[in-house]
């Protein structure tokens, strides 16, 4: 029997095991082929596998966003895989203040601040991007987006909106909400209720994908701030509770992650009070990373304190896990750093 008549789901269950590389060259064998291996569905079936082999053989990338030339040349995006040198994905990207939503799935979402800006969606793995059509509101406070899938609908959405203020200094927020379908590839407006904030919206500071769904920290409000999630299949906003240590420590610094399946917060002290002196006096202090765990979702969230790293010297952000459990942290000089959970 010939490779042509192979059933799809055959050739599916052939082509999923293969390696990001040869996918690529085969893309170009014939237009069923790179119908097939663009797929949402064979997408997530690779990227699965993928992440199971990461787990299991400790062979998983970073992503990571980097300046080329002091930020002259633009960023670029690189994978940093565990033993091979730093590979530029794509280099020259003229997009300040890039921000990257996700990842989910392995696609991850480009953007950065402004009604006006670019939105990409980009599968790093296949080189691929994907500009979506401009949105059908231009209100600068229009840019607080979020990036999921929803597996009911087996649809990549980015979902776009405004807040409302309870701060009368604050002039009207637009309150409407779009959401962006790859499957349609347009937008279309959400009947759902708007996020209201006390002050300035603050989302970008700290989100993560997870399950799916899209996740915010602080999103500030009156009695303290809170965890804001955005449901992908239902398309609602949820508030969820932090762990009671966020709200009595209002000064120390916390990024969601996801760690091992589960949505994780991470505290750490601040530094660069001053940032007119280099280095500021706090990076010789030593500092600890605290890593809590989100037990369960729903009505009854609990969280549970599941490391304490340092205390170290010369440790600055907390960038991340992989899917092995390492953790990675940036020092005040430019470095990544892994630090091992297990041992």
């Amino acid at each position: 029997m010939g490779i042509e008549n192979l059933s799809e789901d055959l050739l599916m269950e052939i082509l999923w095991r293969l390696p990001v590389k040869s996918l690529l060259q085969f893309k170009s064998v014939c237009k069923n082929w790179y119908a097939l291996i663009q797929n949402p569905d064979f997408i997530y079936l690779h990227h699965d596998r993928a992440a199971s082999i990461a787990v299991a053989g400790n062979t998983d990338c970073l992503l990571v966003k980097r300046f080329l030339n002091g930020g002259e040349g633009g960023v670029a995006l690189s994978f940093v895989p565990n033993e091979t040198p730093v590979e530029d994905i794509f280099t020259g990207l003229d997009i300040k203040h890039l921000q990257i939503l996700g990842p989910c799935n392995g696609i991850v979402c480009l953007t950065r601040y402004g009604s006006s800006s670019p939105i990409v969606l980009c599968n790093p793995s296949m080189k691929e991007f994907r500009v979506l059509p401009l949105p059908s509101y231009k209100n600068d406070h229009m840019c607080n987006l979020g990036f999921g899938f929803d597996p009911y609908a087996n649809d990549y959405k980015v979902v776009r909106f405004g807040m409302m203020s309870t701060d009368l200094s604050i002039r009207g927020v637009d309150e409407a909400i779009e959401m962006y379908d790859l499957s349609t590839d347009s937008w279309r407006g959400v009947d759902t209720v708007s996020p209201v904030v006390s002050g300035i919206d603050c989302f970008y500071d700290s989100h993560a994908s997870w399950n799916g769904d899209f996740f915010w920290y602080p999103y500030q409000k009156h009695g303290g701030p809170v965890i804001m999630a955005f449901r992908m299949i239902n398309e609602v906003f949820e508030e969820m509770p932090l762990p009671e240590v966020c709200l009595l420590d209002q000064h120390s610094e916390k990024k969601l992650f996801v760690l091992d399946d589960s949505l994780a917060i991470v505290i750490y002290p601040k530094w660069w009070s001053n940032p007119s002196v280099f280095p500021p006096e706090e990076f010789l202090l030593e500092k600890s990373f605290d890593i809590w765990v989100m037990n369960e979702e729903g009505l009854e969230v609990s969280w549970t304190k599941k490391f304490s790293i340092g205390p170290f010297q010369g440790l600055d952000w907390a960038l991340g896990f992989r899917h092995n459990g390492e953790f990675l942290v940036e020092s005040g000089y430019g470095q990544m750093i892994s630090y091992n959970l297990n041992t």
